[in-house]
């Protein structure tokens, strides 16, 4: 007797096609009313930086990529829905000008991603966004006001803060459960929400800032994002186990982005962009192909060249998505200050230590996974082969 096998595409519950539906449909409304917001004050407020519109493209992209062809434990249709109904979410936040709307609607989405079924507790899924909406509440509050300097001064750093709370970096990092759907990761956050946001929440505050608040709020995002450099490369290089090196990974990455954002510098600005642009449509993805790997808690079963070929991705190197990244972000700190260049160079060194381990990770199940794995890595060329035509839609 044969039977059939189940396919990996049932149909669609409601809840989850309704939820994909609405998500397409919020970020199509909100990317044609950035579009036609010149001139209509009530559009106004729906405006999209260049940047954030390329950025929900790319999340658009990484959903449908990583739906179709990464391996999963869950239905897929659910993940459809969960990605394109954050999107849809994505779409609003870098929209709303207002940062004090921000920090609301920032606590709404929050709730609403840590009240899904999951294996930790709401109060702990919670905590990164609500702080972040604090944190930009109080500091968006009181930087304008009349008072003391080091008020303002406290306001920008806080601004700072809630940037790097809102992505769940250090010092704000939560346990990573190994064996909870990756949708419902504490990962899924910082390497898929998150990038939307730390794109464009700088565009909203910087204008409002005085010298001497932007200087202080430039120079906390240097300092932590060094912070998270150096712990990202030093702790995927030393930590026991894949699952915590793969966290540390994306602290690397987006100790590059705190960098670039603080420095004020055009170059610093467009690395800063490249590489979250990276972190949702190579990093993210390369992640959830390790997953298999990680979850029976062995290496995955994959040729040395690809396992190189990766290892080589992920360390940065020409022509890929981190090769532009690197340099741009050298070319901005020289011109800051030279010591900051040195360290930087010393962090890109240090990242080649753990790239190899993440990559014997990374592995294919079947011809659908291995066309995806694919994909990226072509991806990533692409981001790093065009990488000023990328730069040139974003205005950077």
């Amino acid at each position: 007797m044969i039977t059939a096998q189940p396919s990996i595409w049932r149909r669609a519950p409601s809840p989850q096609l309704w939820l994909a539906v609405g998500g397409v449909a919020v970020t199509t409304a909100v990317l044609f009313g950035s579009a036609l917001s010149s001139g209509l004050p009530l559009l106004d407020l729906v405006r999209v930086p260049a940047p954030g519109r390329v950025m929900l493209i790319a999340a658009a992209g990484a959903v449908l990529l990583t739906t179709a062809l990464a391996p999963h434990r869950i239905g897929r249709w659910e993940l459809l829905g969960a990605g394109l109904g954050a999107v849809g979410a994505m779409a609003v936040l870098v929209a709303v000008s207002d940062p004090l709307a921000v920090a609301l609607l920032l606590i709404l989405v929050g709730f609403v991603w840590a009240a899904r079924r999951g294996g930790r507790p709401l109060a702990i899924r919670v905590r990164g966004p609500a702080f972040a909406a604090l944190l930009l509440g109080v500091g968006w509050a009181f930087h304008g006001t009349a008072g003391p300097v080091w008020l303002g001064r406290a306001a920008a750093l806080s601004l700072a803060l809630s940037l790097v709370a809102a992505a769940g970096l250090v010092p704000y990092l939560q346990d990573v459960d190994p064996d909870a759907p990756a949708s419902y990761s504490y990962l899924a956050w910082t390497g898929f929400f998150a990038p939307a946001l730390a794109l464009t929440l700088p565009f909203r505050l910087l204008p409002a800032l005085t010298p001497d608040q932007a200087t202080v709020f430039g120079a906390s995002l240097v300092g932590l994002g060094l912070l998270n450099l150096g712990w990202g490369v030093v702790g995927a290089w030393r930590t026991g186990t894949e699952t915590e090196a793969w966290r540390c990974s994306f602290l690397a990455d987006w100790g590059l982005v705190l960098v670039g954002t603080g420095l004020f510098q055009p170059e610093g600005f467009a690395a800063a962009y490249l590489a979250l642009l990276a972190i949702v449509l190579v990093r993210l993805p390369l992640y959830l192909w390790a997953r298999p790997a990680l979850l029976r808690g062995e290496r995955a079963a994959m040729r040395g060249s690809v396992s190189v070929l990766v290892a080589v991705l992920l360390a940065g190197a020409a022509p890929f998505s981190g090769f532009p990244v690197r340099l741009l972000l050298l070319q901005a700190a020289t011109r800051t200050a030279w010591p900051l260049a040195v360290l930087l160079l010393a962090g890109m060194v240090l990242w080649i230590a753990h790239c190899l381990r993440l990559a014997r990770t990374v592995g294919t199940e079947g011809r659908r996974s291995a066309l995806g794995l694919w994909l990226t890595i072509a991806i990533s060329l692409l981001l790093g082969v065009f990488s000023g035509t990328i730069r040139a839609a974003a205005g950077l």
